[in-house]
């Protein structure tokens, strides 16, 4: 059957559909891929209305226009019980979308398409304001924050000071703003105190100037006994 580009009349029901599953596009050389099914329709919505449709192979896949949404909505359904094709939507903004529907990956019935870049693009304006302590908050919760990226930076002696092993763990970092994730062991067997102003960090330029230095468990026990190591955060600033 072919691409029908029109109204589909008598929609039944869809305000009772669960909550759509969030797939992201990230760019036109990014494809999505859709899972469809021959005994369901999937109800797939785009973050724009859509102004032109090219599906590679027709007979695959019986697809219409939902009504009542500007063009941003189609229902789809699988014609054969395996398949996989591609399907070419250009956005009204001039966005190309390139779907992949198959039926090789689950079925879902209702999908809603969000624009990442957009995402990302508003993730970042607010990671701006973001504090160092903030960082140190988010780095010591171990939480993820939207507009600031985090790297595993394993460097086992990043630096050694007093008969102890500072090795940086991760890097998290926005346009602002960058923390260290550093793991620190008590080497001695004797109990050590981490004195943070006297510990000399390596730092690059790109980093800026260091804000912050946090460390919870300043006083670690000997070597090999419990609470020997602790977390030490940094955070620089540019």
């Amino acid at each position: 059957m072919r691409v029908l580009l029109l109204a589909l009349v008598g929609l039944i029901g869809l305000a009772a559909l669960a909550q759509a599953d969030t797939v992201v596009w990230r760019g036109p050389t990014k494809p999505l891929t859709l899972g469809l099914s021959q005994d369901d329709v999937a109800h797939i919505e785009f973050p724009e209305p859509i102004v032109n449709v090219s599906l590679e192979n027709p007979d695959y896949v019986d697809a219409l226009v939902v009504e009542g949404y500007n063009n941003r909505a189609f229902r789809m359904r699988s014609l054969l019980p395996k398949m996989a094709t591609r399907m070419f939507l250009t956005g009204a903004s001039g966005n190309t979308y390139i779907a992949i529907l198959t039926t090789d990956i689950p079925y879902r019935s209702y999908m809603q398409i969000v624009n990442g870049l957009e995402i990302d693009n508003l993730a970042r304006k607010a990671s701006s304001g973001f504090t160092p302590m903030d960082l140190v908050r988010s780095m010591a919760l171990d939480q993820d924050v939207p507009g600031i990226t985090r790297e595993t930076y394993v460097v086992p002696n990043w630096f050694r000071g007093s008969s102890m092993s500072f090795d940086l763990a991760e890097v998290w970092q926005n346009p602002k703003l960058t923390g260290l994730v550093v793991h620190v062991r008590n080497e001695s067997g004797t109990p050590q105190e981490v004195n943070l102003p006297a510990i000399t960090i390596p730092q690059t330029n790109e980093w800026g100037e260091l804000r912050h230095a946090s460390m919870e468990n300043l006083r670690l026990n000997p070597a090999g006994a419990p609470n020997d190591k602790g977390i030490l955060f940094l955070v620089f600033e540019r």
